[in-house]
């Protein structure tokens, strides 16, 4: 809750030159897969949704650029008909994801994750795959957003540096999370929470692929 790094491993091995061991991947863009899909139903709460809210999870053709279409699948390859928000989130389901960014629209995704301290989603041309990790982000950054949701829709900088003393133990910094920023409606972020805490789901988010 106060955003403080409890650990980063960013390399396997910094000196192995092999694998490009001096390279900190966790604050390397790469893409988040459904980590983002919690980024996309909290802001359709702001428009309305509920987790009791009903997602008709069955297949279906997006529009996409160039005149293409986009048919997303679910992981376990299968639709599962009416299903409501908390069962869509907390079984990471593909199609509803697709279909709560279609209603809440591109930008307001984009603009929840600039709030939640994603600066990295700043390209122009995304489409509706981008809840589904379809835009590179850091790992910095969604461990960042993700810290709102812990913290009743609180949220901070990323801390990695507690304190500072000189040669003689004087303390010249000392880490202050502060109030930090209100970003999002704290009941909002317990409906999150809660649906991510849900044991009795079928499918974890500890265990996505």
């Amino acid at each position: 809750q106060t955003a403080e790094i409890r650990a980063m491993l960013g390399s396997v091995d910094f000196f192995n030159a092999n694998i490009d061991g001096q390279v900190n991947v966790a604050v390397r863009p790469r893409q988040p897969g459904s980590s983002i899909k919690p980024l996309t139903y909290v802001a359709a709460f702001e428009k309305g949704w509920t987790p009791a809210t009903m997602i008709m999870d069955v297949k279906t053709k997006f529009p996409d650029s160039g005149g293409r279409t986009f048919e997303p699948s679910n992981f376990d390859d299968k639709e599962h008909g009416p299903v409501s928000v908390r069962t869509a989130l907390a079984c990471s389901y593909n199609i509803p994801a697709v279909k709560a960014l279609q209603f809440i629209g591109l930008q307001s995704l984009i603009e929840m994750a600039h709030r939640l301290g994603v600066a990295s989603l700043n390209r122009p041309d995304y489409g509706l795959s981008l809840t589904l990790g379809g835009g590179d982000v850091t790992l910095l950054e969604m461990t960042g957003a993700y810290t709102a949701f812990a913290a009743n829709g609180v949220w901070r900088e990323p801390a990695a540096i507690l304190r500072i003393k000189d040669s003689s133990g004087k303390v010249i910094y000392q880490y202050n999370p502060g109030r930090g920023r209100e970003a999002l409606d704290p009941r909002h972020a317990y409906l999150i929470t809660d649906i991510l805490a849900d044991n009795a789901a079928p499918v974890s988010y500890t265990h996505l692929r």
